[in-house]
């Protein structure tokens, strides 16, 4: 919503359709975002709620890893989809909070996002066993290997030191609501 113009990017006969959301009124004339009744405030629900979305971003992984490199069916990538397909085990998502709204994004990668397999930014870090993406001004990181947690200090370590310009600590999502999603770090001044 804060990285589209309503009037040119989205309604009848424009590249977005008026968004729904099961969980959000959305008023993209007046930019406001209000909960539905359907999302509740109570534990139980975010820890579900979380799971769901980090299920969905492995997911958005394997297939887009299966599409770009045609691997995506490897065996290595099978608790990957164990736990995207089917529930079965869980796994980390690593969200690194923004330090400063101001962003690099391109409108064409909001109207139609894609998944950059390849570092697109210098503070992208590759080998670890993690793979790290942006989506809608959101940085995000995800183990692509079981045996992750071999790796994880490391990782974490050089993490901070790379993104320290341009990122708070990263933060192991747990809830919807450790994530930004409203991109809040864009009002700061």
């Amino acid at each position: 919503m804060r990285l589209l113009d309503p009037a040119k990017d989205i309604g009848k006969n424009k590249p977005i359709s008026h968004p729904k959301s099961i969980y959000f009124e959305i008023n993209l004339k007046k930019k406001k975002l209000s909960i539905k009744p359907s999302f509740r405030l109570k534990p139980g629900f975010q820890s579900i709620l979380c799971r769901q979305f980090k299920r969905g971003l492995y997911k958005i992984f394997l297939e887009e890893t299966e599409r770009q490199k045609q691997n995506g069916l490897e065996d290595k990538f099978n608790f990957i989809r164990e736990f995207s397909r089917y529930n079965l085990g869980d796994y980390p998502v690593i969200y690194f909070p923004r330090t400063y709204g101001a962003m690099l994004l391109l409108q064409e990668d909001i109207i139609h996002p894609k998944l950059h397999l390849e570092p697109v930014m210098k503070y992208h870090i590759v080998g670890y066993n993690f793979f790290e993406f942006e989506l809608f001004g959101h940085l995000f990181s995800i183990p692509t290997s079981s045996q992750y947690l071999i790796m994880w200090d490391k990782y974490i370590k050089e993490s901070i030191i790379r993104k320290s310009r341009f990122f708070k600590q990263p933060i192991e999502i747990n809830y919807l609501t450790d994530i930004d999603l409203l991109l809040s770090v864009m009002d700061s001044k």
